[in-house]
């Protein structure tokens, strides 16, 4: 896993599946919290390997770790 920090900026703008190839090659894992502005039922659990994405239209307009 790279110990790069992770800013929204590198994730807004990709598309979903661009977004899941780079999060899956950089050793991390992902989910999507919100999409189309409905947010999605989660579980609590907090990962420090984990991307938290939202997305509108296939389109990643949020991201943050957790």
């Amino acid at each position: 896993m790279n110990n790069a920090p992770i800013t929204e900026n590198d994730w807004r703008g990709l598309t979903l599946q661009e977004a899941k190839l780079k999060a899956e090659s950089i050793g991390y894992t992902w989910r999507i919290v919100e999409e189309n502005g409905k947010a999605l039922m989660l579980d609590y659990n907090n990962r420090s390997n984990r991307l938290n994405f939202r997305v509108r239209d296939g389109i990643i307009i949020g991201c943050y770790p957790g």
